[in-house]
């Protein structure tokens, strides 16, 4: 039994070595820095203002343009110190609540391990009758183990929120990753976190009949209403439901922005359920290369139906390579390389739109991501049904005729995919597609 009351306080202790203060402390410099950015920003542009009235000509002209990406970079600086700050508050409180959590259970235990030691001790004094000692231990060890499975509980939660958000930070680039602190967790790690809390979530649907019945009816909608089981989903495999749209997307912190792609992938449809077109089928995909980093970047389209028949919806995704080598495998567009989409599944016959995600799921104000996806849960309707259409938003013009030219290469080569394309503006860059294949 004592082994049960030392795994909780060494639990506690695990807790307590945190410092919420230390946490506040790095909000605090993420802040001050941000402060010294639009600091720096400033000078740039009154800078920029006095060198405009007598820089002329082409060279001029290209100064003045290299000074504006100089500060345009200093306000996404800016924007990243502060998504930091913010995201060492959330860690900060998280710590603060589990260290409070922690606390109340130690103590707890502390009290139930004296209450049972002192009826031993009468009892090892002649005191009390040994059945009903017996009994009130096995009370005490229920107690105990339920304890400790809150505490366990208690840990898990804060090691979900210190993961998410870690992993926010940790994508940041320039003064943030400093900031930071730390290395960036393994795929091997994240698999083991995540294997490690299925368990977890699988305790919580299994205290609560109705959800209970609802994983037995397949009644993934009324799983996601309960509050902690879709918080867990969310941080772990980042998929989390949109009320509004009534659709499920994912965040930019998900799993499968460290799976990336791999043309292997479209291959394991069936073992997840899904029945989908999807472009690159016949090995052919929508791929180019900015010609002055040699970076290549592939867009990939899918729609159809998932979960077994249960669920329909469709995705967009953008993924990058360093060009080297020829094994397939692409990584998920990071920082300037993502993009904003805005995408519509409807019903082709009809013209009905089922729903719109306008870049639901993405971190920030800013809408970018590398995965737009949104799926609901209907059963009965199949790829054959659903057209796709999308805006995409891009990072430059460059980009946004390199993607559209691709594009174009592709719906021609393969006209049964009906794919349609318009170049949009150039302020923003955009481009929009509709699929009916």
């Amino acid at each position: 039994m004592s082994a049960v009351f030392d795994k909780i306080h060494q639990l506690a202790d695990q807790v307590q070595k945190g410092n919420p203060a230390d946490l506040d402390d790095r909000a605090r410099a993420c802040r001050t820095a941000k402060e010294a950015v639009n600091d720096a920003k400033s000078l740039v542009e009154s800078v920029r203002t006095e060198l405009a009235e007598g820089w002329h000509g082409g060279a001029g002209e290209a100064a003045l343009s290299s000074l504006e990406d100089f500060k345009k970079n200093r306000d996404a600086q800016a924007e990243d110190l502060e998504d930091s700050a913010r995201s060492f508050e959330v860690v900060r409180d998280a710590l603060a609540k589990a260290q409070q959590e922690a606390g109340s259970k130690r103590a707890d235990a502390k009290t139930l391990q004296d209450k049972l030691d002192a009826m031993w001790k009468d009892h090892a004094h002649g005191k009390g009758n040994i059945v009903l000692a017996w009994a009130k231990d096995k009370i005490a060890k229920a107690e105990a183990l339920a304890l400790l499975a809150d505490l366990e509980l208690v840990v898990k939660t804060y090691d979900a929120v210190l993961l998410a958000e870690g992993l926010k930070i940790r994508e940041k680039t320039g003064q943030v990753w400093e900031l930071a602190g730390s290395e960036k967790r393994n795929i091997a790690e994240i698999g083991a976190l995540i294997l490690r809390e299925i368990p977890g979530i699988a305790a919580l649907v299994a205290k609560n009949p109705k959800l209970r019945l609802a994983l037995a009816t397949g009644d993934w909608d009324k799983i996601m209403q309960d509050p902690r089981v879709a918080q867990k989903i969310y941080d772990y495999f980042g998929f989390k439901y949109v009320k509004g749209g009534d659709f499920y997307t994912t965040g930019e912190h998900s799993v499968q922005r460290y799976l990336g792609w791999h043309d292997l992938y479209d291959k394991l449809e069936k073992v997840i359920g899904a029945h989908l077109d999807h472009t690159s089928a016949d090995g052919d995909n929508m791929e180019f290369t900015d010609p002055k980093t040699g970076k290549k970047y592939r867009l990939e389209l899918w729609k159809g139906s998932y979960g077994f028949g249960g669920a329909f919806g469709g995705e967009v995704g953008f993924y990058t390579s360093d060009g080297k080598g020829n094994s397939g495998y692409f990584s998920a567009a990071q920082g300037d390389d993502q993009i904003k989409v805005t995408q519509q599944i409807y019903d082709k016959k009809s013209g009905q739109v089922y729903f719109t995600n306008d870049g639901q799921g993405a971190d920030g104000t800013d809408k970018r991501h590398f995965w737009n996806l949104a799926i609901r849960t209907q059963p009965g309707v199949h790829p054959e049904d659903l057209g796709q259409r999308a805006t995409i938003e891009v990072r430059d013009p460059g980009m946004r005729d390199r993607m559209y030219d691709e594009m174009t290469r592709y719906a021609t080569a393969h006209p049964e995919e009906h794919l349609k394309i318009t170049k949009g503006s150039d302020h923003p860059p955009t481009l929009s597609y509709d699929w009916q294949k």
